[in-house]
């Protein structure tokens, strides 16, 4: 009969500087120890635990993401769940799917997993106990990374204890176990990845066992350490069995076995998304200079830079158990994050240099680059934006910033998009499209009437001798002027000397509502005649990018007539006929027959002449 235990949880203030709440979702440790019925010390046990999160030899400390144990009894659980809490606090661990069998117990226990909620969620549906000889099973959890939805972003762990000791029989049977551990991986794809982890008890790399697990197929192993035979003084870095010179309750004999193994899938070992960091495979405590003998034999050097604490932790490894824990680091999938402005504003047909910044980075929350792979990803712009780029994306808050020009060739509404997409493996949110929009406006058109384009005109005006500074003013229109277009700017005229000067002739933002030029003239102690000048006005688009510059030409003539009456058009000191035809002649313009001045030749003009009649 299957017994399950429910899970538990733990959450209080996480320890030590190294490990940081930061960490979720980041890389992933993975541990396995056989424990052997938890006969060895606690106290030390705890320690040693502890001490896994404080390992800091592949760059970084983390507290291990999954734990998993071998020959754990139903009786074991509750002390192994205190002192998971004991060892790791402020880590809030779950304890994974745990059956036992009716002969586990009897047969050195089962297999137990513990797994960081922070990081990871168990898929209970998907365990497994798989019958591998000695008695016991092997188990199969499915794992998922919180925060990814990719299947690749998800790993099964098989836990095993296979049959132990030397014979030629009980190497067949650890073989059936290899075999039933392959079947059942097998069955489950191709493309998985997969931890194989445990005490498998494999004397030498010939072994039947051995070579099944990387035997070719589906879920095909794959040794980190390589295929090479692995006993003998030379390879002492590689063993797990036993950190003791005494047998007692805890089988002793020194360091001279490998027994425990991390196998994976070369999923696993490709370097893409959700793989192995190199190097960081290791049996925990051992310095490879204690072949056949206690790991705290004289000094040891796990810790190279710091004696006093290897010591430490090869005191604790002697007492806590008759094996020495096997731990490997995982790098997870990035998580691509995209920024760009929602728009990139106004410009003017043609500017140049106008570019949009996309910003891409990697979000995975990590204690350490090397915890999750490297994000490249390609970003290309289409619909008004230009140009692409193949990137290697920085980690958060950090991030690597790509400028795609617009296209400002077309004047109209723009609604760009930036493709920002990825093949890293497992990588979450891997196409990410932001949209710019923005406008491309057309030139403004400055122009002397209202109707058609006009850049030059003639302003006329008339005054009597001794009146006075009289003013002229001219309207300057922006033809034709929608939202598409760019406003107009007056920016001055040009240089000009007495009798005339300038009133106004600046004006910024002119849309539909023209403006009015204003220039002045000095009738004092002009005799009469024509006074003629010519004056080039400066006008651009308004202040936005690919502003463009327009010059108008106006011929102000201003006449001095001979009377001071300015209904007297022509000078001629009466106000006649000759006079009269002139403010026809001028009907409906600006010109110098504006008498009343509202700068339009009409009928209150045509009263104002006839009423200086004579």
């Amino acid at each position: 009969m299957l017994q399950k235990f429910p899970a538990f949880f733990a959450s209080v203030a996480l320890f030590g500087a190294a490990i940081a709440a930061s960490d979720a979702s980041g890389q992933v440790r993975v541990v396995t120890y056989n424990l052997a019925k938890l006969a060895g010390d606690q106290n030390a046990l705890r320690a040693a635990l502890a001490e896994m999160a404080q390992d800091n030899k592949p760059g970084f400390a983390v507290a291990p993401a999954v734990l998993l144990f071998q020959e754990i009894r139903n009786a074991d659980i509750a002390e192994l769940d205190t002192n998971i809490l004991a060892a790791f606090p402020g880590v809030s661990y779950s304890r994974g799917t745990f059956t036992t069998s009716g002969t586990e117990d009897g047969a050195s226990g089962a297999q137990c997993m513990y797994y960081r909620t922070d990081k990871l969620t168990e898929v209970p549906s998907s365990h497994a106990d798989i019958a591998t000889g000695g008695s016991r099973n092997s188990d199969r959890w499915l794992l998922t990374l919180n925060g990814y939805s990719s299947t690749a972003a998800r790993l099964y762990v098989y836990s095993s204890h296979l049959k132990a000791s030397n014979t030629s029989a009980d190497a067949a049977e650890r073989n059936t176990g290899a075999i039933a551990l392959r079947n059942n991986a097998n069955a489950l794809g191709a493309g998985q990845h997969i931890i194989f982890v445990g005490d498998y008890n494999l004397y030498d790399n010939i072994e039947a066992a051995y070579l099944t697990m990387l035997a070719a197929g589906n879920a095909q192993c794959l040794d980190p350490l390589g295929t090479a035979n692995w006993t003998t003084a030379a390879n002492a870095i590689k063993h797990t069995q036993s950190p003791r010179d005494i047998t007692g309750t805890l089988i002793g004999g020194g360091v001279d076995d490998r027994f425990d193994f991390q196998f994976l899938t070369a999923e696993f070992q490709d370097g893409d998304g959700l793989s192995l960091i190199p190097g960081s495979y290791r049996t925990f405590g051992n310095d490879g200079a204690h072949y056949n003998l206690a790991i705290n034999n004289g000094n040891n050097t796990y810790y190279p830079a710091d004696i006093a604490r290897s010591n430490s932790l090869a005191d604790v490894l002697y007492d806590a158990s008759d094996h020495l824990p096997v731990l490997a680091d995982y790098q997870v999938p990035p998580i691509m994050q995209v920024t760009a402005p929602v728009s990139f504003g106004p410009v003017i047909r043609g500017a140049t240099g106008i570019t949009v910044a996309v910003a891409v980075s990697n979000a995975a929350v990590v204690v350490h680059p090397l915890g999750t792979d490297t994000l490249t990803a390609s970003v290309v712009g289409s619909t008004g934006l230009v140009g692409s780029q193949s990137i290697t994306a920085a980690l958060v808050p950090a991030s690597t910033a790509v400028n795609l020009a617009v296209n400002t060739s077309v004047a109209g509404a723009v609604s760009g998009t930036a493709t920002v997409t990825t093949t890293v493996e497992g990588t979450q949110n891997p196409t990410i499209v932001k949209t710019v929009t923005g406008s491309v406006l057309q030139y403004s058109n400055p122009s002397w009437t209202p109707k058609t384009a006009t850049t030059t005109t003639t302003a006329t005006a008339s005054f009597g001798p001794n009146t006075g500074v009289q003013e002229v003013a001219i309207p300057l229109y922006n033809l034709g002027y929608t939202a598409a277009m760019a406003r107009l700017d007056v920016d001055g005229a040009s240089a000009i000397s007495a009798p005339f000067s300038i009133i106004d002739a600046t004006e910024s933002n002119i849309g539909a509502t023209p403006t009015i030029l204003r220039f002045s003239f000095d009738t004092t102690g002009r005799t009469p005649g024509v006074y003629p000048l010519g004056v080039t006005i400066s006008t651009s688009d308004e202040n936005l990018p690919g502003a463009t510059t327009r010059s108008l030409t106006l011929n102000l003539s201003i006449t001095v007539t001979g009377s001071s009456n300015p209904a007297d058009l022509d000078g001629d000191g009466d106000v006649d006929a000759g006079d009269l035809a002139t403010l026809l002649g001028q009907w409906g313009t600006a010109g110098s027959a504006d008498l009343d001045g509202d700068n339009m030749v009409g009928a209150a003009d045509l009263a104002i002449l006839l009423g200086a009649w004579g």
